[in-house]
């Protein structure tokens, strides 16, 4: 991965390797995506919670502790800091807050087809609403 990535490193075959690699996995991309249409900080619970419904195709109400407990778990020792040593996410390991970078805005904005790669996280090919097969 590459550490905290800078700008001018986003065209580099390095950062493309390390974004292709973050990207190839759906849970990844799910959290993209929310923390893009949720532009203040998140906890790694509140984040498990909202994965956890996507995951099932339940509401976020229904999501019970085990489920938010299983993902608040991956998120915390593989997920997140995998997108906080890209420099996509800024992760406070104090307060277990999570944002996207504005790398990240960078990224998206120069890689446009991301929008639909993120999209494709929550629509499984029956077209229900949940975590692709990828």
């Amino acid at each position: 991965m590459v550490r905290q990535s800078r700008l001018e490193q986003i065209e580099s075959p390095e950062f493309l390797d390390s974004l292709y690699a973050i990207l190839a996995d759906s849970t990844r991309r799910s959290l993209l995506r929310y923390l893009t249409s949720h532009p203040k900080p998140v906890t790694i619970d509140r984040l498990a919670s909202e994965l956890a419904a996507i995951e099932h195709g339940i509401p976020v109400e229904t999501v019970t502790s085990d489920q938010r407990r299983e993902i608040a778990l991956r998120l915390q020792h593989v997920d997140v800091p995998a997108l906080d040593d890209a420099g996509v996410v800024s992760w406070s390991r104090e307060t277990q807050q999570i944002e996207h970078t504005p790398l990240w805005e960078t990224v998206q904005t120069t890689m446009p087809a991301l929008g639909e790669l993120l999209e494709s996280s929550l629509i499984d090919p029956s077209g229900a609403t949940g975590k692709d097969a990828s």
